[in-house]
């Protein structure tokens, strides 16, 4: 009897069948259709493609925002350095807040003084007779 006989092939001639290739489409029957998704994506990368090329209107518009991103950097940079290194504008209004507040307190001693003077010229003149009633005592409360 030979080994290929006429009855069901051998064990040893079959292939296992995880080395069969099956086809996608085999399996649904038609032929695959990609999915929404994987051809808007598609679809996105190759509009990228061509736009991120030199000479295309996204890769100059993209280009202009990074300079000028850059150059901001560099503007914001520079101005502290020149406001930590050579504004002495904080110094001269300090100054000039610390002899405006020495001038109120100046002005404020000054209305005070005047304040008491008037009060001192007020109890001078004061004349608790001219408070009573007439031909009454004076009452306590009117009284130094």
């Amino acid at each position: 009897s030979s080994s290929q006989g006429s009855g069901p092939q051998s064990l040893s001639s079959c292939r296992p069948i995880e080395n069969i290739p099956i086809e996608m489409s085999q399996i649904e029957g038609s032929s695959a259709k990609p999915s929404l998704f994987s051809r808007v994506g598609s679809s996105i990368l190759s509009t990228a493609r061509s736009n991120l090329r030199p000479g295309a209107g996204l890769y100059s518009l993209g280009f202009g925002v990074a300079a000028g991103v850059a150059i901001s950097g560099l503007v914001y940079v520079g101005r502290t350095v020149s406001v930590m290194l050579f504004d002495h504008e904080y110094y001269k209004l300090q100054s000039r807040k610390r002899y405006f507040e020495k001038q109120l307190i100046f002005t404020r001693e000054q209305e005070e003084t005047q304040a008491a003077h008037y009060l001192a010229f007020m109890a001078a003149e004061y004349d608790p007779a001219a408070t009573r009633m007439p031909f009454k005592s004076l009452d306590a409360k009117y009284r130094f």
